[in-house]
Order: C-alpha cells, then sequence, then structure tokens
C-alpha cells in the first residue's frame, strides 16, 4: 500500500474530534439510526447526552442529516466516507495554496517524484486537464497570420 493510501486513511483523524469520527464510522457502517443505537453500536460508554451533542453537531456541519419519527430523531449519513475525504482533502490543499502558492506546487511535487505510484496518478489527472479556454484562444491569437497590407 502506498504511504499516500496511509495518509488518507489517517486524514480524518486531523481533521475530526476522536467521538466525531467514532460517530461518523457508526454511520456509516450502519446507515439510519437514532442516538441510542449510535452509543449502543460505539461501545466506548459515552453517556446518550453526549452522544446525541456530538450528533446534532455533525447535523450542522452538515455531516449527518435527521428527521423526527415519533418521540426520536433517526439521523443518517449526508455524504459517503470517500466524499468527506475528498471535501476535507480539498479544503487543506486551498489553505496550503493560499498560504504558500508556489513553494507548496514545488514541495508537492518532490513529495511525489520519489514514488513511482503517486507520481503516476498525478500524470494522469494532469493529462485529464482542459486548458483554460482563455489560455488556448490567447495562443491562437498570437499564431494569427499577420494582416495582408491593403
Amino acid at each position: 500500500m502506498s504511504s499516500w493510501r496511509k495518509s488518507q486513511r489517517s486524514g480524518l483523524e486531523g481533521h475530526f474530534g476522536p467521538l466525531e469520527l467514532a460517530i461518523l464510522d457508526v454511520m456509516w457502517s450502519g446507515g439510519a439510526m437514532d442516538v441510542a443505537e449510535c452509543a449502543r453500536r460505539l461501545g466506548s460508554g459515552q453517556a446518550y447526552t453526549t452522544v446525541k451533542t456530538v450528533m446534532e453537531r455533525l447535523v450542522v456541519k452538515s455531516l449527518l442529516g435527521r428527521e423526527k419519527q415519533g418521540r426520536h430523531y433517526v439521523y443518517w449519513p449526508e455524504q459517503t466516507r470517500r466524499e468527506v475525504e475528498q471535501n476535507v482533502a480539498a479544503e487543506q490543499v486551498r489553505r496550503v495554496m493560499d498560504g504558500f502558492g508556489d513553494l507548496a506546487v514545488a514541495n508537492f511535487v518532490q513529495t511525489v517524484s520519489g514514488d513511482a505510484e503517486q507520481l503516476a496518478q498525478v500524470r494522469a489527472l494532469l493529462a485529464g486537464i482542459a486548458e483554460p479556454q482563455e489560455d488556448v484562444e490567447a495562443r491562437g491569437a498570437n499564431r494569427a497570420e499577420p494582416e495582408a497590407d491593403s
């Protein structure tokens, strides 16, 4: 397994608190459930009220949805684990790029250049990126033939 895969697995651990991530893991593996069922599946002895509070915070963060059924709310994951990983990774990359720009790009390239699998993945991703239309148009204008004198 490449180091890239290992970092993806631990990436959410750095973004969410331990109980948030444990609740998300329960929800991703079990689908829709109420707070009591989630607390039971956690099996960590967490108080019902603590689990409920964290689940409500995950609703506010748009990670869980909820609907009232009878006297209780039923919660479900709004995004798959992969979608959450993608969103967290994108957010982290934007922060690094906003803060460091060219230095971030240079360090990224240097980091992936030592791993053939990662480098192949980056090359494939870059090959799939279309050039911005304005760049294509600008190059086309530069290649236009000079107008003939009348």
